[in-house]
């Protein structure tokens, strides 16, 4: 069953990855700047998906890893993605967020 998160209760976000260096970190500057070009008050931050905090609600995560952040963080919406070029998940969450929306992952 997929997990869900009323959006406006998202306040922090984290980019997890393998290794944390690259490509990910690449992935989180690209949120960071939709997020504060949509002027939403949510932090985002770059982690390595062995080690994601405990007070991370939505986790974006490339799929080779969607197992590993589920295991790490059961507690976290885990939305995963396929391609670091192009993550059109980004404009669904910020879009969920000016909707006051729901935000929907796996489980």
């Amino acid at each position: 069953m997929a997990k869900e998160i009323k959006a406006r209760d998202v306040k922090k976000m984290v980019v997890a990855c393998e290794a944390g260096m690259g490509s990910s970190l690449m992935v989180t500057n690209k949120l960071k700047k939709k997020v504060k070009a949509a002027n939403l008050d949510i932090s985002v931050s770059h982690t390595p998906a062995r080690r994601i905090p405990k007070d991370a609600q939505v986790v974006i995560v490339h799929k080779s890893l969607a197992k590993l952040a589920l295991k790490q963080a059961p507690w976290a919406v885990v939305i995963p993605f396929d391609n670091f070029m192009n993550i059109p998940v980004f404009d669904k969450i910020i879009a969920a967020v000016q909707k006051d929306g729901v935000i929907r992952g796996i489980g």
